[in-house]
């Protein structure tokens, strides 16, 4: 099954063009990697796939929920790891009355898949920028996301946080099956931890690797 595919998709806002059109096929499991300059429309590929703007022209497909992880989350003082990542499934549910049993073992699956067990309990101010990255991936991994969307996720980190981020996509695509798309500006670290290639340049076609 293709996880995530296109068919000459326009994108852009208003009417306005921004990228197109685009055509490709992301089998499932695959880490791919978003690039093009700034204004190339890499945030507007990723509201269009998440459902959050319309696209313009043509029209896409996911095979299961697509969600996207929102960037620059503040560590907010006085929220535990496990605290901060169970907060994203009172938000999907629009309640915050006690979770389902079932709910409560994808929070604990998701934290068991990232790794982050030692750091569960521990206050999100207290870990780094890296491991912050890692808790925000794992809120949608808690849903149980079919396609994963993230703007800039290695943005600001330095090249330890960088590769272990980028490393961690990409066992998670292969792991779990899910196909993730990240955007990001630093295209070699980019390219060692990616399967696919998808290069935005402003309504024109892209290239895949």
């Amino acid at each position: 099954m293709n996880m995530l595919k296109a068919n000459n998709l326009i994108i852009g806002y208003k009417g306005h063009e921004v990228a197109g059109p685009l055509s490709f096929d992301f089998p499932d499991g695959q880490s791919v990697m978003l690039c093009g300059s700034n204004g190339s429309g890499k945030s507007t590929l990723m509201r269009t796939l998440a459902g959050l703007t319309e696209p313009v022209q043509g029209d896409f497909m996911a095979g299961g929920e697509v969600v996207m992880v929102p960037t620059h989350i503040p560590k907010v003082k006085g929220f535990t790891v496990r605290e901060f990542i169970r907060t994203s499934l009172y938000t999907a549910s629009g309640s915050f009355r006690k979770l389902s049993p079932q709910a409560e073992s994808s929070l604990e699956d998701a934290i068991r898949t990232l790794g982050l067990e030692p750091l569960a309990d521990k206050d999100i101010s207290l870990i780094s920028d890296g491991e912050f990255q890692k808790a925000c991936i794992a809120t949608a991994l808690t849903r149980k996301a079919n396609v994963i969307l993230l703007d800039e996720p290695t943005a600001f980190l330095d090249v330890e946080n960088r590769i272990m981020v980028l490393l961690t996509l990409q066992e998670l695509a292969h792991g779990t099956g899910s196909t993730i798309i990240f955007s990001t500006h630093d295209i070699y670290d980019g390219a060692r931890f990616s399967d696919a290639t998808l290069q935005l340049s402003s309504c024109e076609s892209q290239s895949i690797k």
